[in-house]
Parts: C-alpha cells; sequence; structure tokens
C-alpha cells in the first residue's frame, strides 16, 4: 500500500496508467479532504462539512492550468432558499474558450457518500486516504465517485484539451455538490439560477449543445432512472407489531415498482444479476431503526434496532439489534435467530456499530452484503430478513409485541427513465397513504421533492449517443447504448435548451466498472480507467 496523500512517491505504474501524476495529486487531496453529503431529514442530520475546501481544492487545479473559473454559491449569489438552512454549497464553474460556434457542456459532482461506522472495519486502508495498492488499483471513498471518474478525469481532459491544438468545441465543466443522499443545493440551483435569467443571458451557467456526465459505468447510457427517497415514521412511539407491520409495507412496494418496465437496455444483464434484461423499477428499505429504548429492570427487551447506513440510496452490509432481559432469554432469542436465518444471510457478534449497547444489554447482527442502493441485485440486503426474523421472535414470544418505541424508515425508490415522477412518486406515495390509513392511521409517509430526480431518457438513436457508443467501443470494449440504474443529475437537464432550441442531450458513462464498490467499503478506481474517461471526453470534443 502507498498512502499517496502523505507524500509517499507514487507507483511508477499507477503514474504511467493514468498518465499524469499531478491528477494523482489532486485526487489524493480530494479524498482526504472528504466533501461528504449527508441528508437525514428523520432524524434533523443535515452534514456537508467539507464541500468548501473541497471547491476551492478544484478552483485551484483549474486556474493553475490556466483554465477560466468561477464559484456559484446560492446561499451567497442567489435569492434565501430555507431549505438550504444556510450550509455553503458550492459549485464550480471551469471554461475552456475554443472561440467555436459548439459547446460541450460536462457535468459532475464532488460530493461523496460519508462511511458508516460500520465499514470502516471492512476497509484494508483509510477510507480518507488515497491508497495504491499492488493490485493497480486507487483506494478511498470518492476515489471512483465522482471525484476520480468525474472531476478528476474531467480536468485532466480540459488541461490536455487547452495545451493542444485548438478543439473544434468551447468546453464548460459544471462540478456539483449534493448529488449522493439528497439535497437541492447543487444542479438544481444551478439550474434555478439560470431560470432567473433570459434564455440567452451570458450568466447562464448551463450552457451547451450536448453534455456529457461522467458519473456512471464504462458504457454508453443514454437514459437515467428517477429517484426518490421516501421517509416513514409514526406521529409517537409504536408497538414492535406495528413497526414491523410498516416494514412489510414499505418492503412490499418492490413488488409494485418492479412491474414497471423500461424500454432501455441494462448493463447488468446477463452477466452481473440485473433481474430484468432491461431496466425495472425498484423499491428498498434501506434504513430501519428501531429506538433507543430504555432498559428495563425486567423482561426481554429490543432497545435498538439500526440498519448500518448514514446514506438512504446505501443498503446496509448489516442491522444490528440490541437485547435486553434475562440471560437464558436473550440466549434462546440469539439461538433461535441463528438457527432460523436464511441463506445468504447470518447472525453473528457485531463487528462495528452506531449504536450504543448499554452494560446491561448484549447486541448481534444480521449479516448481508452491502451496494449501491440502486442496485440491489449487486448485494443482500439484511432489512427485509431482519423485520422476517423479528416478527417470528415476536410471534414465538421471544420478545413482546407492545412495547413502545420510536422507528423510522427510509426507501430508495428508482423509477424507470421514461415515468415521471407523478406518475411513480405520487402513486405510490397514494397507495402507501391509503394502506396505513386503513391499518396504521398513526403512520406517516413522505416523498420530498426537493429529494427526488426525474428520470432521464434520449433515444438510443440520438447522433450523440451513437458517438459516444462508438468512443465507449473502443476505449473500453463496451459496445451498446443502455440504460441506467443509480440515477444521476441528468434528469436535471430537463428543460435545458441547446442554442439552437433542442432539447440538451446528456449521456453517462464513467470509470465505475464491476471492481469499484461505490458507497462502499473497499471504493476504488483503475487509474487506467480514470485516464480512458479523459480520453473519451477529449476525443468527444475534437473529433467530428
Amino acid at each position: 500500500m502507498v498512502d499517496v496523500a502523505a507524500g509517499e512517491p507514487l507507483p511508477r505504474a499507477a503514474a504511467e496508467a493514468l498518465g499524469d501524476a499531478e491528477s494523482i495529486r489532486l485526487l489524493a487531496e480530494l479524498v482526504a479532504i472528504a466533501p461528504t453529503n449527508l441528508e437525514d431529514p428523520l432524524h434533523d442530520r443535515y452534514e456537508k462539512p467539507n464541500y468548501r475546501r473541497a471547491a476551492d481544492r478544484i478552483v485551484r487545479a483549474a486556474r493553475d492550468a490556466g483554465l477560466a473559473t468561477r464559484l456559484f454559491d446560492p446561499i451567497v449569489d442567489g435569492p434565501h432558499v430555507p431549505e438550504l438552512r444556510g450550509i455553503p454549497r458550492p459549485s464550480v464553474v471551469v471554461d475552456l474558450d475554443a472561440h467555436q460556434a459548439r459547446t460541450v457542456l460536462i457535468l459532475a459532482h464532488y460530493d461523496v457518500v460519508p462511511v458508516p461506522a460500520e465499514q470502516l472495519g471492512r476497509w484494508r486502508s483509510p477510507p480518507h486516504v488515497l491508497t495504491y495498492r499492488s493490485n493497480g488499483r486507487l483506494y478511498g471513498r470518492g476515489a471512483n465517485d465522482d471525484l476520480g471518474s468525474g472531476v478528476v478525469a474531467s480536468l485532466l481532459a480540459m488541461r490536455r484539451l487547452a495545451d493542444g491544438p485548438a478543439p473544434r468545441a468551447n468546453v464548460r465543466l459544471v462540478l456539483c455538490c449534493d448529488e449522493e443522499t439528497g439535497g437541492e443545493g447543487g444542479i438544481e440551483q444551478v439550474k434555478a439560477h439560470d431560470e432567473r435569467l433570459p434564455e440567452d443571458d451570458p450568466g447562464r451557467f448551463l450552457v451547451g449543445d450536448v453534455a456529457l456526465i461522467p458519473d456512471g459505468s464504462p458504457h454508453a447510457t443514454a437514459s437515467s432512472s428517477g429517484l426518490v427517497f421516501l421517509d416513514g415514521s409514526f406521529d409517537g412511539p409504536s408497538s414492535l407489531r406495528e413497526c414491523l407491520d410498516y416494514a412489510d409495507r414499505l418492503i412490499a412496494l418492490h413488488d409494485r415498482a418492479k412491474t414497471w418496465r423500461s424500454v432501455y437496455a441494462s448493463p447488468d444483464w446477463p452477466q452481473h444479476g440485473a433481474p430484468e434484461p432491461v431496466i425495472t423499477g425498484r423499491a428498498t428499505l434501506t434504513k430501519f431503526d428501531v429506538g433507543p429504548v430504555a432498559v428495563t429492570p425486567t423482561g426481554t427487551q429490543l432497545l435498538a434496532a439500526h440498519a448500518e447506513t448514514d446514506a438512504a440510496n446505501q443498503i446496509a452490509q448489516s442491522v444490528t439489534l440490541v437485547v435486553s432481559g434475562p440471560g437464558e432469554s436473550v440466549d434462546a432469542l440469539f439461538a433461535w435467530l441463528g438457527s432460523s436465518v436464511r441463506l445468504p444471510f447470518h447472525v453473528a457478534p457485531p463487528t462495528g456499530t452506531a449504536l450504543t449497547v448499554p452494560p446491561a444489554a448484549r447486541a448481534i447482527q444480521v449479516v448481508g452484503e452491502s451496494s449501491h442502493g440502486g442496485y440491489p441485485h449487486r448485494g443482500a440486503n439484511p432489512v427485509p430478513e431482519t423485520v422476517r426474523l423479528l416478527r417470528g421472535a415476536m410471534e414465538r414470544g421471544l420478545l413482546p409485541a407492545t412495547a413502545p418505541a420510536p422507528s423510522t424508515f427510509s426507501v430508495d425508490l428508482r423509477l424507470i427513465p421514461e415515468m415521471t415522477l407523478e406518475s411513480g412518486r405520487d402513486t405510490i406515495l397514494a397507495e402507501l397513504r391509503a394502506s396505513l390509513a386503513a391499518g396504521l392511521p398513526n403512520a406517516r409517509a413522505e416523498a420530498p421533492l426537493a429529494r427526488a430526480r426525474r428520470g432521464y431518457c434520449l433515444s438510443p438513436d440520438h447522433p450523440d449517443a451513437r458517438r459516444l457508443e462508438r468512443l465507449c467501443r473502443e476505449l473500453f470494449d463496451a459496445p451498446g447504448v443502455f440504460g441506467e440504474y443509480g440515477g444521476t443529475d441528468a434528469s436535471s437537464l430537463i428543460g435545458v435548451r441547446t442554442p439552437g432550441g433542442d432539447p440538451m442531450p446528456a449521456l453517462v458513462f464513467g470509470s465505475m466498472d464491476r471492481d469499484a464498490h461505490i458507497h462502499e467499503a473497499e471504493e476504488s478506481a483503475d487509474p487506467g480507467m480514470i485516464a480512458r474517461v479523459a480520453k473519451l471526453i477529449e476525443r468527444f470534443v475534437r473529433e467530428p
């Protein structure tokens, strides 16, 4: 292992693979800055502590390369938006003016998902230290999504375009915050800024004839799933039975969502576990919290349950259960859990948890396999299995059904790219609320529009999509034009027009290969893949 940020010599193989040592240094500094983005409305957590430091470092890198650069922060440069809570949310705009009629817009983000406590023990190197390993990959949170694939690759491409022959198009790079776990202070505020100006005003930021979004897998992608974060809670403490009844309703949303079928092909079919050959809707119960409850002197009691994730778009590796009670009763409960859990899940002592375990209590974890919330087929979500186990324990008298406790939930709901928010979010929310009113009248469900993204779709036969497909085939050996599961900022460009008055086409691609483990422990990037993303951008701008 080599700690790149600590000034240790960069291995020649890594420098040669990326072809630019300065880009790896920049990536190391950004990973160390840790521009994490956490929005958790249910627990009133809005944590974005390092946005300004990351934006300032990006500005310095762009200006050192001789590129025109400016910052836009809606807190400073726009009207008051209460939902932004006064938290600085700067976006960086970088320009290469080649005095051409055509402009290529590049859209990426610099915020990264948080590292939950549970992940720490599964990183072989510190997550906020960019580390080079003997397998030729660079490890660290954001090394791929999107500091490597988006920020570093785009700046490298612009530097090379500026240093070489005059490109055939101008290039504008917009690097935003607030892409990952929610928030409307990034591309949404950039777009709102533009909408306050006349269509031909030179002060607009989202200007171009086509948008490239290096925030995906190494495939040409012409559509992006819509994303909704649905939050569930009760008016007050609820019984364990009520909590599990609500959880079951949320788990069942997937059966509704998976009936939505897109016309866009899935890049994960069939080799990588996708459930269908096309993009489908998905609903994943990611966040599941019960308690905490004070320890009582007698009886077995569930004090707390916690899916070990801080982000609603991340499937936890495990769910921690904290239990108090007589030793023999807790032993019986844990033994039953161990004998009843289904493969591929298992139960084990906690290896990392955000919960505090009181001295008089004990903890156990239901362990699965974590993954990006948009790709549940790549992991094994332990939350539904935990709900099933808790219900079984309750029905067998191993846990009380009526002990009151606070409980909250979050669902990562993915629409198909061509679906409107009205036909997806609004339909699911109305059906869920009707179900709750009939059986759990003290339960609540919210899906804030500020934390939702519309789907985006461009014809796979669009000339720019075919052009990108040719480059992906040549550089990544990835033929075809696909849809995208994850949900990106492509949908934010809906309604944005090119100078010629046409809808701006947006195309997604990137360095997030099958070994990237984005949002997960051991996130990594192949420096050679980052170099090829930069090369693709350069060729897209230079070539006809």
